[in-house]
């Protein structure tokens, strides 16, 4: 059986649920049973997995225990305290910035 294209199953579409339209990247509030040629196949759920951002992953967030980086990330926010705190199990704040990996040669 093969799926048929519409939008309801793009990866560029939101469903709206107050009426039952799509909110298109491309094309703006389209129905749900409309087909551009942008359209993409959603990926299966199975084989899509999000990397969840920590605070250990920021930009700001200074590391001051190297030793076991793998386990937990003791340090502090730049931004906002001077508390320790593990930044692998605390999700970012709004103030996100990826932080960049040093190319060493």
């Amino acid at each position: 059986m093969q799926k048929r294209r519409t939008c309801s199953n793009c990866l560029k579409g939101t469903p709206i649920n107050i009426n039952g339209d799509i909110l298109c990247i491309e094309k703006g509030v389209v129905s749900a049973d409309y087909l551009c040629s942008k359209h993409r196949f959603m990926p299966a759920f199975k084989s899509v997995r999000r990397r969840v951002n920590t605070c250990a992953d920021c930009e700001n967030f200074i590391i001051f225990d190297t030793l076991n980086v793998e386990d937990k990330a003791m340090g502090i926010c730049h931004m906002f305290t001077v508390r320790k705190y593990d930044g692998k199990s605390r999700r970012v704040c709004s103030k996100f910035v990826k932080r960049r990996k040093n190319k060493v040669s």
